[in-house]
């Protein structure tokens, strides 16, 4: 074989291996949108509520029994939103409260790690619609595609074409609920989640049952109340029981929630 042969010969072989290493990225990519189609698949009446509420309105209040999928229904929609172009950024944050109020003391961290430790399922349930390694990598770069957004960091904030999730608006003050309602602009949804039974703080009002009483009493348009009780538990079999009887010792003794 001559050398003009060879280097020609050469030249092929590296423009098919060159072809064919951007077919894993033009999978990726078809797989990604295929899953911006999908239809999330709920699991009971409520869950499709809440998600036809998410759909139709801008504030979802999405409050009641653990182990319903709220969160999970959230998160699967924004991630949804995200890659399907509706949306332009996911914003998660929750109150910075410990399980009953008990906690094992200070944690060096930044905000941002501190923030992750609470919110390691929203991150799981984003990951299942955007992939793992995509969540990271949004949550790292600079392009604020994902967002950790300690709470007390929000206020004076506005956000335009964002899904903005708050996780355990049990823990919340109407202070708080203030300023989260406020910050909704353009093109933005905002979902809270929470169940009211499962308050953590010593505060005597509970930010989601004022939010619920705010959003009625004065009849707030693009709003939806949406509320879970025990009969829509699909976490486990042992999970609703408990519920159950955790229902049945509310202090006013109705077993109502």
């Amino acid at each position: 074989m001559s050398n003009n042969a060879a280097r020609f010969s050469n030249r092929k072989a590296k423009k098919v291996v060159g072809e064919s290493s951007h077919q894993p990225k033009v999978k990726f990519v078809e797989e990604r949108q295929s899953r911006a189609q999908q239809h999330i698949q709920t699991l009971t009446q409520k869950q499709d509520d809440m998600l036809r509420a998410i759909e139709n309105n801008v504030l979802a209040l999405c409050i009641g029994a653990s182990g319903t999928g709220k969160t999970y229904i959230a998160c699967r929609q924004a991630a949804k939103m995200l890659l399907s172009g509706e949306i332009k950024k996911i914003v998660i944050t929750r109150p910075y409260v410990a399980l009953a109020n008990r906690t094992t003391g200070f944690k060096p961290s930044t905000d941002l790690e501190k923030l992750r430790g609470f919110i390691l399922p929203m991150l799981h349930y984003l990951g299942e619609v955007l992939g793992r390694g995509m969540v990271e990598e949004h949550i790292q770069s600079q392009d604020g595609k994902i967002e950790l957004a300690p709470l007390e960091s929000l206020r004076g904030r506005s956000f335009d074409n964002t899904f903005l999730i708050v996780d355990e608006v049990q823990n919340t003050v109407p202070d708080e609920i203030n300023a989260l309602v406020t910050r909704i602009g353009v093109n933005s949804k905002i979902v809270l989640c929470g169940d009211p039974v499962q308050k953590d703080t010593t505060e005597s009002k509970c930010g989601a049952l004022y939010l619920e009483r705010l959003i009625h009493k004065h009849n707030i348009d693009d709003c939806a109340v949406i509320k879970f009780t025990s009969s829509d538990v699909v976490r486990s079999g042992i999970c609703k029981a408990f519920v159950l009887a955790i229902d049945k010792e509310i202090v006013d003794g109705t077993g109502q929630r």
